[in-house]
């Protein structure tokens, strides 16, 4: 493809509309690219070529942690294709476009909703809270295994991320998926979806999940739980989760029957890896997604 075309496309897809309400804790997005658009610019070469977005360098707040009453939404069993919801089955990979930049991966989770069309992730992987830049072209497919999506692609509608805390502890977001994969279903009808808890201690023994470029399929660690700064938490030891992973999912009670809870999405490694806890703002983007 001609650079002068492939520009034209890429700005094709990049129609959205952005909404930040004053004085909000939470901000969304909301895609206006029709599907064939997206479906098209996903060529097996682009899918090839997206590089893993790193997490940024740390961007200061002075917000503190904000921690209220512990909320928990029990993880939902697929309804078409497998008894039980598994991790190895909800986690997936994320790919997106920067504009004026490139494509790019992340990791991102099908976690139980009220629409069955939501996936947690990392804010750094849906736009830039340094600039403010959103990214756009979502595209997601859980159960990825080395350029194998068992159950296709699904496109995004919407998304929503916290801008109340600007440092790595506020990496949380939520992107609403439209009907698709092989069956042109909801995503959580297939594969079903986590559970997911916010405001719950941090101490809990817990795995973190993600698909690391490098390997280009999901792998876990797993430890007992620190606090980080800025409001985070780290798992001790915890290696594999490199670039790519960002997004992955912080799961506690991580069991085979399907009661397994995310309560943080994957930021980065400072020396241990690093995730952002699920809070009170992460709850109103997690809600606003689910209503969408």
């Amino acid at each position: 493809m001609h650079r002068t075309a492939a520009v034209l496309l890429t700005a094709a897809l990049s129609l959205l509309v952005t909404t930040v309400p004053a004085h909000a804790a939470v901000a969304t997005a909301t895609n206006t690219a029709s599907a064939s658009a997206q479906d098209s610019y996903w060529t097996p070469q682009r899918l090839a070529q997206a590089e893993p977005m790193d997490a940024p360098t740390g961007v200061p707040s002075a917000a503190l942690p904000r921690t209220g009453t512990p909320k928990f939404v029990h993880a939902t069993a697929p309804t078409v294709v497998h008894p039980l919801a598994s991790e190895w089955t909800t986690i997936g990979r994320l790919v997106f476009s920067v504009p004026g930049k490139g494509d790019y991966l992340c990791s991102a989770n099908v976690v139980s909703s009220n629409n069955h069309d939501v996936i947690s992730t990392a804010r750094h992987c849906v736009m830039d809270i340094g600039t403010g830049q959103t990214y756009d072209n979502f595209r997601f497919a859980p159960s990825y295994n080395q350029g194998n999506a068992p159950y296709g692609w699904w496109n995004w509608r919407s998304m929503g991320w916290r801008i109340d805390d600007t440092s790595p502890g506020g990496d949380n977001a939520f992107i609403v998926l439209s009907t698709g994969g092989n069956s042109n279903r909801h995503v959580q009808d297939v594969v079903g979806g986590s559970g997911i808890g916010f405001n719950w201690g941090t101490n809990n023994y817990a795995h973190g999940l993600g698909i690391p470029a490098d390997k280009d399929y999901a792998v876990w660690c797993e430890g007992q739980p620190y606090d980080g700064p800025q409001g985070g938490v780290q798992i001790p030891n915890c290696v594999g989760l490199s670039g790519g992973a960002s997004g992955g999912a912080f799961i506690v009670n991580y069991q085979g029957d399907g009661s397994a809870v995310q309560t943080a999405s994957f930021f980065g490694s400072w020396g241990d890896s690093y995730f952002a806890y699920y809070r009170d703002a992460a709850w109103q983007v997690y809600n606003g997604a689910q209503n969408a």
